[in-house]
């Protein structure tokens, strides 16, 4: 069996997302768990790289959480073509709580050469309000925003 390699462009491909964090890097993925201590959104991300090998190659990237998933595809593409897989989920994870997740390729007629896990907290955005009444009836035009808070 040929030994394919990364290239430049897979490199680039797999670099993490700024702000983000590794959980997994290898070729299988994970299953894990991840928790925090304020409810926080999360992006889940799983990003794979690999060769066909036929040229039926596909090569998918699935997050599983609660018993739902979220897929992604590249293929069926042409022997030794590289096949490039990104899925992402954003899920808000309930304080103190342990939120499981599965997040994994599958290759069919092709070579894994690369896969990585990561996670990154959202940041809450500004929100504009409409105006509001003031106690004399007329429209304020004071906004509301909720805070941003630093992690």
């Amino acid at each position: 069996m040929a030994h394919f390699k990364l290239n430049e462009a897979d490199e680039k491909f797999l670099n993490l997302p700024q702000g983000s964090t590794l959980i997994f890097a290898g070729t299988s993925g994970t299953e894990t768990w991840i928790e925090r201590d304020r409810d926080t959104v999360v992006r889940i991300a799983v990003k794979a790289v690999a060769t066909a090998l036929s040229d039926a190659g596909v090569l998918e990237a699935c997050i599983e959480i609660g018993g739902a998933s979220a897929k992604g595809l590249d293929g069926p593409s042409p022997i030794e073509a590289q096949l490039r897989v990104s899925q992402s989920v954003q899920i808000l994870v309930k304080a103190g709580q342990r939120l499981n997740f599965k997040a994994y390729p599958t290759a069919r007629d092709a070579q894994l050469l690369r896969t990585i896990v990561c996670t990154s907290d959202l940041q809450p955005e500004h929100v504009e309000a409409q105006p509001r009444p003031s106690a004399n009836g007329e429209a304020s035009d004071q906004k509301e925003t909720r805070p941003q808070t630093a992690h």
